[in-house]
């Protein structure tokens, strides 16, 4: 099982200039090392055959002759070898001498592509050709010459744009597909930078993954240099990127995630792009059991990894809740807010939201009640770190104690103190939210929420308690975010909360709605009852972004993770996510309005929207069979 994965390489033979013979051994030398790492196609630059830098040389007859000579010679050299070779040269055909890329695996010729778009000095050389259908005999073979040539295996599709055929805006490609790229462009300073980010923009618009070789090794430096290039990019991300410049040439071999890709073409109902004029060619893939992983996988994919981008995510992510929470302000007329304080990670950033909001209001802090509702199981350190806060942010400090309305209320249910079950936690999370409502109904205050998405994934909230608010900045926010979040406010404020900040993160996440331990410390860790938050972050991700299903989630999973967790660790929290996410969807249904900050949302409004009776049955079966 290769779990939607499709193994592509990208080689740039070290070649000598219009020397085919010399370069078809480099060429056969890799095509067998990419069938060795059981890819299932390897991409060569174009006109690699003969090498891009021939000049007139592609005037003459005989280099033409000798480059279908080496192609012979490449293709019955390579019989053997199911990787699917794309392979640049020059072809004459009826008179005429065409830039082509030659579709080959086993030795069998599948189909030939043009290049169509012919600009600068390649014009002097080769003919223009777009739309057409030329059959031809090559190296024996009988062939098709067509830029409508797609290359398929079962729900594998490759196509194949040559040079500035890549980033034409003609010809839009259907997407979920491998875009095979053979390239030959000088290196000017800045220039690969470019090509890079126009492939990745392309790629993102399309939801493709393109593979290209630019001509490096070996290429005449007579008035240019060829660095060689070498990248794999799949809907805006460079999976590999070899490095240029490389005197013996150069390859690189990675995964790409076809499945993604078409679940995402599914989830857009990109049908605008379909082209029906295409002409197929099959091809067969490797077998690879078992299949090993050739790529990374991002174990936090919420989060990015460059530090800079990081800090700036974190900044954009607090401007839209800030921004969102001034609306609101605007809209309702209101000049307060209320919020309850925990000493949590939660809290703390819907509170750092909101005196932002306040502040870039021209309003007074003094107009956010911050009030701290001890409870049954509240402890020192949350409760001194909730404290700190409010008196360092300036913000107008309220406490409610909880207890006595709790044991109230449990003797007017006839709840046993003792039995401490959900009744006794869902009790106290309703009596503080009745507070916070009321307190701000009081002085005239918006209950803003605290709950992130992936408490919301999970369903752990308590319905009509901390699941319910007048506005929620948290709610599009997942937990491994929230941590970041935190911890880079801390850095940016520094000052005397800059401490309690960074114990706040370093706190373990609890609703404290069960008693301390002996040793006043929290006993009620979120993560022991539900999972690790960074392994749900994960399966949120990968089934909501990507639509992957628990077989695949599972995999990646212990890819990204590594020894972190084992298998079973994984199985076993894969199914609470699925079993939870479903059953908890009535929670969802019913959300308070906040903003979306990212390309995944629970919202019913727009962000997911699932019946709240919609069956996992499906989904748990699989996860059984792990």
């Amino acid at each position: 099982m290769d779990y939607g994965f499709v193994r592509v390489a990208t080689a740039v033979p070290d070649v000598k200039t219009a020397d085919p013979y010399y370069n078809a051994t480099q060429i056969i030398s890799l095509i067998k090392k990419a069938a060795g790492d059981n890819a299932d196609m390897v991409v060569f630059p174009e006109l690699s055959l003969t090498a891009a830098s021939c000049g007139d040389l592609f005037k003459r007859r005989y280099l033409l002759q000798c480059a279908e000579s080496a192609l012979s010679q490449i293709l019955s050299e390579t019989v053997s070898e199911t990787t699917l070779a794309v392979l640049g040269l020059p072809l004459l055909a009826g008179g005429r001498v065409y830039n082509v890329a030659a579709v080959f695996q086993n030795g069998r010729i599948l189909g030939i592509v043009p290049k169509s778009s012919i600009t600068g000095a390649q014009k002097r050389w080769f003919c223009s050709v777009e739309d057409v259908e030329i059959p031809l005999t090559l190296c024996g073979q009988s062939a098709v010459l067509s830029d409508k040539c797609v290359f398929k295996s079962g729900e594998v599709s490759v196509s194949v744009r040559i040079g500035e055929d890549a980033l034409s805006v003609k010809g839009e490609l259907q997407p979920g597909r491998i875009i095979a790229v053979p390239a030959a462009y000088p290196e000017l300073a800045g220039r690969n930078d470019r090509i890079r980010s126009m492939i990745a923009a392309k790629s993102s618009m399309e939801h493709n993954a393109y593979v290209m070789a630019a001509a490096g090794a070996g290429e005449s430096t007579t008035d240019y240099v060829y660095g060689g290039a070498t990248m794999v990019v799949e809907d805006f991300d460079v999976l590999v990127e070899g490095e240029r410049f490389l005197s013996g040439g150069s390859y690189a071999v990675c995964d790409v995630d076809v499945e993604k890709l078409s679940n995402r073409l599914v989830a857009e109902e990109r049908t605008d792009l379909y082209n029906d004029t295409e002409l197929v060619c099959e091809f067969s893939r490797r077998v690879d059991s078992p299949f090993v992983l050739m790529r990374k996988v991002d174990a936090h994919p919420f989060i990015p990894e460059n530090q800079n981008e990081l800090s700036a995510r974190c900044k954009e992510i607090f401007d839209i809740q800030t921004a969102s929470l001034l609306q609101r302000l605007r809209h309702t007329g209101l000049s307060k807010a209320v919020l309850g304080i925990s000493g949590g990670l939660d809290s703390t950033l819907a509170l750092l939201v909101a005196v932002n909001a306040f502040d870039k209001a021209g309003l007074p802090r003094e107009n956010v009640y911050g009030i701290t509702m001890p409870g049954f199981g509240t402890t020192d350190r949350t409760y001194t770190n909730a404290l700190n806060m409010m008196k360092a942010l300036g913000i107008t400090m309220k406490e409610i104690s909880i207890k006595k309305a709790c044991i109230q209320h449990f003797e007017d249910i006839g709840h046993d103190l003792s039995v401490h079950d959900v009744t006794y936690e869902n009790s106290q999370a309703r009596e503080r939210t009745q507070i916070l409502m009321d307190f701000a109904n009081k002085t005239g205050a918006l209950h803003i929420g605290t709950g992130d998405m992936s408490e919301l994934a999970l369903g752990w909230a308590t319905y009509n308690g901390d699941h319910m608010s007048m506005y929620n900045v948290n709610g599009a926010v997942p937990k491994t975010m929230v941590r970041y979040m935190v911890a880079w406010i801390a850095l940016e404020q520094g000052g005397e909360i800059r401490d309690t900040l960074l114990d706040v993160v370093n706190t373990p996440i609890s609703p404290e709605l069960m008693p301390a331990g002996d040793d006043g410390k929290i006993e009620q860790k979120t993560e022991d009852l539900v999972g690790p938050y960074e392994l749900h972050d994960f399966f949120l991700y990968n089934f909501m972004k990507n639509g992957f299903s628990p077989a695949k989630i599972h995999f990646l999973a212990l890819a990204a993770f590594g020894d972190k967790y084992d298998s079973a660790t994984v199985k076993h929290w894969l199914t609470v996510f699925f079993r939870r996410f479903f059953s908890q969807q009535f929670k969802r249904s019913c959300l308070s309005d906040g903003p979306a900050v990212g390309s995944i949302g629970l919202s019913p409004r727009g962000g997911w929207m699932m019946p709240s009776d919609a069956s996992a049955a499906a989904w748990l079966r699989e996860c059984e069979t792990l």
